[in-house]
C-alpha cells in the first residue's frame, strides 16, 4: 500500500516501512542509476517479474540488498507506478532491458554489432539475447549451451545460437 506518497508493507503483522532514502548516497545513485539503465516504461504489464523479484536482479547486478520496499520506495521515485499499490509484491507496466555496455563478452558484443535488428532466426536470437537480465557475460560455447539448456530453450533458438557461433569464430 501507499501512506503518504510512500510504499508501506504490513503483511500478516510484519511491517516493513524502509525507504530507499534512508541508504547512503552512493547506494541510493547505484539504485538509481540501474533502474534508468534496466527499466522502461511500457503499456502492458510485465509478466513473471515484481518488485520482489527485481530487487533480487538487483542484488546480483550491484551488490545492494534492498527491502521489498526500499526497491518499491526507488521505482516510486524513478517515476514507476505500480498496477495496484495493495498488492504486496508490486507489479508495474515496464520491460526490463540488458544494457548492452554491460556486457562485454566479445561474442555478445560482436553478435549485437552483425545482427541486431535483423528480421531473421539469428536477428531474433539477439534480440532475445539482449533482453535476457542473465545472459552469460563470457564467450565459452559450451557455457552458452548449457544456458540455452537450462532455459529450456527450442531447436531454433540451439541452432540460431550454433549459427552464430560459427560466424563469429570465422569473423
Amino acid at each position: 500500500m501507499i501512506r503518504n506518497n510512500r510504499p508501506y508493507t504490513d503483511e500478516n503483522g510484519r511491517v516493513d516501512d524502509k525507504l530507499i532514502t534512508s541508504r547512503t548516497d552512493a547506494e541510493i545513485h547505484a539504485v538509481a542509476v540501474w533502474i534508468q539503465k534496466n527499466i522502461r516504461h511500457e503499456k502492458k504489464v510485465l509478466d513473471g517479474r515484481t518488485s520482489y523479484g527485481m530487487k533480487h536482479i538487483l542484488q546480483h547486478d550491484t551488490g545492494i540488498y534492498l527491502t521489498n520496499n526500499e526497491f518499491k520506495d526507488a521505482m516510486l521515485l524513478a517515476g514507476f507506478q505500480p498496477v495496484n499499490p495493495n498488492e504486496l509484491n508490486w507489479r508495474y507496466k515496464i520491460s526490463l532491458v540488458r544494457y548492452i555496455n554491460e556486457n562485454h563478452s566479445p561474442f555478445f558484443q560482436w553478435a549485437v554489432r552483425t545482427h541486431d535488428g535483423d528480421n531473421s532466426p539469428l536477428g531474433d536470437f539477439v534480440s532475445d539475447m539482449k533482453h535476457s537480465l542473465d545472459f552469460p557475460t563470457l564467450s565459452e560455447k559450451t557455457i552458452i549451451e548449457w544456458y540455452l539448456y537450462r532455459k529450456d530453450a527450442c531447436d531454433e533458438a540451439f541452432k540460431a545460437f550454433a549459427d552464430l557461433w560459427e560466424e563469429f569464430e570465422n569473423a
